[in-house]
């Protein structure tokens, strides 16, 4: 559905996670993507990231956020085994 990478902002200068939405060709899923950032960006609390930019390519939606250190979902499946 999607994959998250970590980048660096060269404009202002930090880290950002770029998480782009794979496009299945199904019109449904660029609305839930779209749906998604516009609903991050509205929120804010300590516990969800900042939405920054939102951009469309012909191969799906890339989301701008804020960077978090941490584990990924992976890592933490396995420490919880």
């Amino acid at each position: 559905m999607s994959t998250v990478y970590a980048a660096h902002d060269p404009s202002l200068g930090r880290k950002v996670a770029i998480k782009l939405v794979h496009d299945d060709g199904d019109p449904e899923s660029r609305a839930r993507a779209r749906l998604e950032a516009h609903a991050l960006a509205r929120i804010s609390h300590p516990n969800v990231v900042q939405t920054f930019d939102l951009q469309e390519e012909p191969d799906g939606y890339y989301i701008v956020m804020e960077y978090v250190e941490g584990w990924d979902l992976r890592a933490v499946l396995r420490a919880m085994r």
